[in-house]
């Protein structure tokens, strides 16, 4: 699966205009997903001009954490609000991407300290040995690189507003057997939590992030287009 380029649907016709990166996963049938609970996603036609109808008509099947989506406080918080609550003022504007070396397996706060992240910053998108997954044919991987409970500490003490990572889940695969803290530290704290990006070829930097999640009042989460614009 190929990134769509974005920039060409901004850029004038003298080829100007703002730089713009889409950092979403392709939805595609082969999309891996979380195993065992998320469904994979399928499109279906019930109607289409190529077999004689008079217009093309698609049926869309998927989990709400398929692809790239916005996790809602009531994924992990018992009583809490659906994707309807989360804050849309955290997700669009200013965003910090920081590039985790490739020997960190674990995004640690010393990790997120090492990498000046610089003062001010209220979005974090995490680019880790993870990114190029969605463009590849590969199965589900248990040992993805993912924000730990300091890490996420660490954002809170700076005020983060949103948190992204470029894999399907910002904690650990077996955060299950800690009480997933990751998640219900930042949800919690009214954190957006931002997951399954592909920040491939993306460098470190600040950028202006644009991410709107599809409005599925009461969900716990929901499928989301997300793009950066160069500054």
């Amino acid at each position: 699966m190929l990134r769509y380029d974005a920039s060409v649907a901004a850029a004038d016709s003298a080829g100007s205009g703002p730089k713009l990166i889409d950092i979403s996963a392709p939805l595609h049938e082969g999309l891996v997903t979380w195993p065992g609970v998320v469904e994979r996603f399928d499109r279906s036609l019930v109607a289409s001009i190529d077999a004689g109808d008079a217009m093309t008509v698609s049926h869309l099947h998927l989990g709400a954490h398929a692809g790239t989506h916005i996790d809602a406080p009531c994924h992990f918080l018992a009583g809490a609000g659906g994707i309807e609550t989360v804050r849309l003022d955290a997700l669009l504007g200013p965003a910090y991407v920081v590039e985790v070396p490739v020997g960190a397996r674990v995004i640690t706060a010393e990790v997120l300290q090492a990498a000046d992240v610089p003062a001010g910053t209220t979005r974090l998108l995490a680019r880790t040995a993870n990114s190029g997954w969605s463009r590849s044919t590969a199965k589900f991987r248990e040992d993805y690189v993912a924000f730990d409970a300091s890490a996420a500490q660490w954002c809170l003490d700076r005020s983060m507003v949103l948190v992204g990572i470029d894999y399907l889940s910002v904690e650990a695969f077996n955060a299950d057997e800690d009480g997933f803290p990751v998640h219900r530290a930042l949800l919690g704290a009214g954190v957006a939590v931002l997951e399954s990006l592909d920040l491939d070829g993306v460098a470190a930097g600040v950028y202006e992030l644009t991410v709107l999640p599809l409005l599925v009042p009461g969900a716990d989460g929901a499928p989301a287009r997300a793009v950066l614009r160069a500054t």
